[in-house]
């Protein structure tokens, strides 16, 4: 391709020096790229404002002043970092620019004056193009050089004015008279941010994903004052674990841990904990019993799940029995069943105990999965196990329990609720966000209470938990958002109408080291759990929660959902990588999409992310733009949504501090 080129460059230098003129007499004009044919008159002095952001490029000397959406070939830069930036449109008559010093021609007619419009008003991404008139009207040499004030208020590209901010830039035509003269011309553009947005609520919450599962699953309610039943198991050698006289002080943690208060825990409970989240719009209620002496051995429930299960009905049954308590008070969303059955076990964890082969000793939720009762008579569905030792580090549990088996952490505070904070996200109905498969990659970073069990809940379970209302902008404009540990601020941007969060979008939130990401940000859980940035920065996640549901035996449908209600639904992504049992039920050409990925301030990182949320992983006002095409190597569509659109938005932050950011945003 570079030989013609060369070719071409030599046959003009051969011609200059022969004295020929390449050029027709009369000036010609530039091209209109859109259709190629040129355009001698004089340039009428109106123009069109556009709501597309895109940068195009259109000719002065036409006599309309719409933009076209191709691509011009002149020679043009703009910035919007600089206080002023230019553009030259290039004229394709034989008169030179301002810097040569070349004679005119017998026939080139210069300018001896330009105007423009003296002022423009769009809004934050809109576009408007702006047209010389020439006088005489008859001129011939129609090179106009371009520049703004500010460009990071207003770009120009030929003549194509661009809204980036709020305020008002000064945009200046310059062209040259015969004598190299410059002659000027401006145009106010004032840039109003029509950022005139509102939240809004979303159509459904995990309260309608679960009760419309394809599986028999039910969920504590998420508003309101559910009620859970916390049953501590006493095994017939607990006594190996918990000292006899201590078994009082463990209960009454297990209490603390579930309904204490912060500073009954030294930071926070189960109930504090989510009542923060909620901001007040879920406040949990529960019962701790005495200890329940079930008769059986920890042996029984090595490895039997299956035994488990069977204990939460036993348990239940046992507490109701024995209690004048009524069951009603128990399900309170009227469901037929418990709003949650909670099975504290007076035995080490297997990995505490040194005993992975124990692999039912572990912290979980499951279903029962049986028909619901009534509302006056509910049954059991929902349930959590685990050890009470998640609760203490070794030396905590030898103070309260007489043994030093610790598989929490109380370095820095008294009683360690996190694997029980955790948890409780399952009971609402959250899967993990971490990668149960082999790979064991990181997608949302680990920094979040349902990744690796730190730092409060991610923006989407929070909003899919209708706890928050996101801004979701149709066009460009600029939003300010406070952090959202404090509000619950978040900007959702998609490409079609959203009304739920079970569908595929970006998520933007101001992260801040506050609230309940505080304490796993000054501290390092158990010296090897990810740390919370100690700095404030957007993060950015790409949400795909679609659903999909069976269409045969272990077949499940790619025609996806976006409304629970549907029914019999199932999340089509997961978290997890190359795992037939943990990962998409779609199967493994669905394995590299997620429910909620990090997207990472790293233009290079890749769509199978190993590196845990950092603040170099933060968008921040220094290092604050996005675009899809800029950071398409982490979209497994390479720059496109999985649904294979493209997303349309791009964004800049124009500032941040640790109670507010300002994204500017703007919409192709």
């Amino acid at each position: 391709m570079k030989k013609p080129r060369i070719a071409l460059l030599l046959t003009l230098s051969a011609l200059v020096l022969s004295g020929c003129n390449l050029f027709p007499s009369n000036g010609g004009g530039k091209k209109h790229p859109s259709t190629g044919s040129s355009d001698t008159s004089t340039s009428s002095t109106s123009g069109s404002k556009t709501s597309s952001g895109s940068s195009s490029t259109s000719d002065t000397s036409s006599t309309s002043g719409s933009s076209s959406s191709s691509s011009s070939s002149s020679s043009s830069s703009s910035s919007s970092s600089s206080s002023s930036s230019s553009s030259k449109t290039t004229s394709t008559s034989s008169s030179s620019s301002s810097s040569s010093s070349s004679e005119p021609g017998p026939t080139d007619v210069y300018p001896t004056a330009i105007s423009i419009d003296s002022s423009r008003t769009i809004d934050i991404g809109e576009t408007t193009t702006l047209t010389v008139t020439f006088t005489p009207s008859n001129t011939t040499v129609r090179d106009v050089e371009w520049s703004t004030s500010s460009g990071a208020i207003a770009t120009v590209v030929d003549g194509i004015v661009t809204g980036v901010a709020a305020g008002t830039a000064t945009i200046t035509a310059t062209a040259y008279n015969q004598y190299h003269t410059a002659l000027h011309s401006t145009c106010a553009v004032t840039v109003n941010d029509s950022g005139e947005i509102t939240k809004t609520k979303l159509s459904y919450t995990y309260d309608d994903y679960i009760e419309n599962n394809a599986y028999q699953l039910s969920n504590c309610p998420l508003s309101g004052n559910p009620k859970l039943l916390v049953i501590p198991v006493w095994f017939t050698d607990s006594s190996s674990f918990i000292t006899t006289s201590k078994k009082e002080n463990v209960r009454s943690d297990i209490e603390k841990a579930y309904i204490g208060s912060t500073s009954d825990t030294g930071w926070n409970s189960v109930k504090t904990f989510y009542k923060a989240e909620s901001k007040d719009k879920m406040v949990l209620n529960a019962t701790v019993s005495e200890w329940y002496e079930c008769g059986k051995s920890t042996s029984t429930y090595y490895t039997d799940g299956n035994a488990t299960q069977s204990l939460v009905t036993t348990a239940t049954n046992w507490y109701f029995s024995n209690h004048s308590d009524s069951k009603s008070n128990y399900d309170t969303n009227k469901d037929g069943y418990y709003d949650g059955i909670m099975l504290i076990y007076g035995a080490p964890d297997n990995r505490t105990w040194g005993k992975e082969s124990y692999s039912n000793l572990w912290a979980y939720c499951y279903w029962i999965q049986q028909n619901s009762g009534t509302s006056t008579n509910p049954n059991p569905n929902v349930y959590f196990w685990a050890s009470y030792d998640f609760m203490y580090s070794s030396s905590k549990a030898s103070e309260r329990a007489g043994t030093s088996y610790g598989g929490g952490d109380t370095s820095h505070c008294s009683i360690d609720a996190h694997t029980y904070i955790h948890e409780m996200g399952h009971v609402l109905g959250l899967e993990d966000y971490y990668d149960y498969g082999p790979s064991g990659l990181c997608p949302s970073g680990g920094f979040s209470m349902q990744d690796y069990n730190v730092g409060g809940h991610d923006p989407y379970s929070v909003m899919a938990f209708g706890w928050a209302d996101p801004y979701i902008p149709n066009k460009s404009m600029s939003i300010t958002i406070g952090n959202f540990q404090d509000t619950h601020d978040l900007i959702l941007l998609a490409n079609h109408t959203v009304n739920s969060p079970f569908d595929e979008y970006l998520l933007l939130e101001l992260y801040t080291p506050t609230g309940l990401n505080k304490f796993d940000s000054d501290y390092s859980y158990r010296g090897n759990y990810p740390q919370g940035p100690s700095t404030p920065g957007i993060r950015l996640w790409h949400i795909d929660a679609r659903l999909t549901y069976p269409i045969g035996d272990d077949s499940w449908s790619t025609n996806l959902k976006t409304n629970p209600s549907y029914g019999n639904v199932y999340h089509a992504m997961s978290n997890t990588y190359d795992d037939s049992e943990y990962g998409s039920a779609l199967g493994s050409d669905y394995y590299d999409y997620n429910i909620l990925q990090l997207i990472r301030n790293n233009s290079s990182e890749d769509y199978r992310p190993s590196d845990e949320l950092s603040a170099s992983a933060l968008f921040t006002k220094n290092k604050g733009s996005f675009s899809m095409s800029s950071f398409s190597s982490q979209f497994k569509r390479s720059g496109k949504m999985n649904d294979n659109s493209t997303l349309g938005w791009s964004f800049t932050i124009t500032s941040l501090s640790s109670t507010s950011a300002t994204i500017n945003l703007v919409k192709a």
